[in-house]
């Protein structure tokens, strides 16, 4: 324990005072610099599919290329929609649907691929959405392994900010085509 009667009374006054005034100008700041997400995401957030386990899950192969197809059309929304600054090229995106059969897919063929699919995004939360938008490159990027220069990176990160309390994010089913 300090005794402060050592101290002058002028002193101790103002010491206290200009205490109080940094933790007022302090804890506002404080508040303000909290991160978007846990600072621990940070060296897995890259655009490299062995450190970020999130680019190896969206991009590895499913039971059929139908299902590939819509995985990779819903992916790109998410990450056209979902992440700061990114946005879709939908020249490039329609091109893609045309050239992988998605406008063929009816009937049972469509309800077998989508229900892959969707599988594929249960317990997506703000983790795998703040990786997925590290790695947009990566996946659909100039070089990119599900579609090429569909989506742009933008800035790496989500819209929005991260919640704890409710981590999971809600991702709409895809209409399925009239025919």
């Amino acid at each position: 324990m300090i005794d402060i009667s050592v101290f002058p009374r002028s002193t101790t006054r103002r010491s206290l005072s200009l205490l109080a005034g940094i933790l007022i100008i302090g804890l506002p700041c404080s508040l303000h610099a909290q991160e978007k997400y846990p600072a621990s995401w940070r060296k897995t957030m890259t655009n490299d599919p062995v450190k970020n386990t999130y680019l190896r899950k969206f991009s590895r192969k499913l039971a059929t290329p139908e299902a590939e197809t819509l995985r990779n059309l819903k992916l790109s929304k998410l990450a056209g929609g979902a992440c700061e600054g990114s946005s879709i090229n939908k020249k490039k995106g329609t091109n893609y649907l045309k050239t992988s059969g998605y406008f063929a897919l009816k009937g049972k063929v469509w309800d077998d691929a989508a229900f892959l699919a969707e599988s594929e995004f249960r317990n997506v939360d703000f983790r795998s959405l703040a990786h997925l938008c590290a790695g947009i490159d990566y996946l659909f990027g100039p070089h990119g392994v599900l579609m090429i220069d569909v989506v742009s990176p933008g800035t790496g990160e989500p819209r929005g900010s991260y919640d704890p309390a409710n981590p999971y994010i809600r991702i709409e089913p895809l209409p399925k085509p009239a025919g």
